[in-house]
């Protein structure tokens, strides 16, 4: 019973160990992943409905990771792989949403089409 439960236990750890050593291996091969973390100003944004379509606009570049924007501090954070995707072309993907990105203005054709809360207050 003893010599079972034994040979038991030494059966889970050489499978184990194996399993870490494969994953390792795959780790090892895979090419290295840069995530870079930014911060960009969304002043024009106003609602809910501003806060998904920025969202969704970051999400659907190749590379970014993770996209969210705070209402109340009026910024989009981004995480996003640097091999892949760079500030600009995340600011571009805000504009062409019809939303100001730092410096980088609205697209005025997207911003004509988003819905009337999503505008500033003074182009209602």
């Amino acid at each position: 019973m003893v010599k079972r439960l034994f040979l038991a236990l030494a059966l889970g750890f050489a499978l184990t160990a194996c399993s870490e050593s494969e994953q390792s291996q795959a780790a090892g091969n895979a090419e290295p992943v840069r995530t870079s973390e930014a911060k960009i100003n969304v002043p024009t944004v106003q609602c809910g409905s501003c806060q998904a379509n920025i969202e969704s606009a970051l999400k659907e570049l190749e590379g970014v990771k993770s996209a969210k924007v705070d209402l109340d501090a009026k910024i989009a954070s981004v995480s996003y792989d640097a091999m892949e995707a760079d500030l600009a072309a995340l600011e571009n993907a805000i504009a062409m949403a019809g939303y100001d990105a730092n410096n980088v203005k609205r697209d005025s054709t997207a911003y004509a089409e988003l819905d009337a809360c999503c505008k500033m207050p003074e182009d209602r």
